[in-house]
Parts: structure tokens; sequence; C-alpha cells
């Protein structure tokens, strides 16, 4: 079972898509940094995601968004949020419709994408579809391990 967040579990990711090139291959090249912003009660984690060319080609931990790339697109959402996507990934093996990152994304809530200027923005709406496909590597996880909240921690 992976954890999240955590590098692993993003690198779990990635080993999925490397096992599937050609899945990758067809949806076409995509040149962007992403960076995962998971928003806990106990702070933020940060994981950065670089892709180029039809691969992921690096994962890591951030200790802060200075770290990041100036071009570096950010995707923010609750641990909720981010677990409630993956949850539906490892259930119907992709994200349903209500939980795809079009979706998540659109209103700015309940996950936002920001960067430091709109053609960033939109690099991450024309890469959106092999996006989504490598988080949806996360169907073939079985079960992911979530962080636990604080007022799941202090229940009884």
């Amino acid at each position: 079972m992976r954890r999240f967040p955590s590098t692993e579990w993003f690198l779990a990711l990635k080993s999925g898509m490397e096992r599937d090139p050609e899945r990758y291959r067809r949806l076409g090249t995509v040149d962007v940094v992403l960076i995962a912003k998971v928003d806990a009660e106990t702070g933020s984690e940060l994981y950065e995601i670089t892709f180029r060319g039809y691969r992921c080609s690096g994962v890591r931990r951030l200790q802060s968004l200075a770290e990041a790339p100036v071009r570096a697109i950010v995707l923010e959402g609750s641990l909720a949020t981010w677990r409630e996507m993956i949850e539906s990934i490892e259930k119907n093996g992709k994200a349903d419709l209500a939980h795809t990152l079009n979706t998540l994304t659109l209103a700015d809530t309940p996950m936002r994408v920001t960067a430091t200027n709109q053609l960033d923005i939109d690099a991450f709406y024309r890469f959106q579809e092999t996006l989504q496909e490598f988080f949806d590597e996360a169907g073939g996880f079985g079960r992911t391990e979530f962080q636990a909240s604080a007022s799941e921690a202090s229940a009884p």
C-alpha cells in the first residue's frame, strides 16, 4: 500500500507511465513542470513532477515554492480533495467525470491552478489529457493509504 502524499506515491505514477509509453505517445509530447500542492491541517506538502517529451523525467519533494522553477504550474487542493480524486481513480480505474483534473479545477474550486503567467496556466489545460492519464495510473495501485487529518488522529 502506498502512502499519499509522498515522493514514493508520485514515483509509482512515474513507473506506471514508463510501463506503457505508447499510451502517452498517442497524446503527444509534454513539456511542463507541475507542482502538486497538498494542503492539510498540518501544513502543505509540495511535489515537483517534471514532464519532458513523452515521459515523466523526475519527481522530487520541495520544502517551499521558492525551490520550483519559475515556469512551474501549481496544482493545489486540500488533502480531502486529493483523497476523493484518488479514491475515485482507484475505484473506477480512472477518474470519473466529477473527479477529473478539468472538473476539479474549472472554477478554481475545489482545486486551483496557478502559475507566474497565463501562458503557463494555459499549458496545464493544453497538457491536461496527459496529466490526467498520469494521475489515472493510481487506478492500478489497489488502495492508497492517506495521511490522517487531525480530526481522524484524535478520534477514539
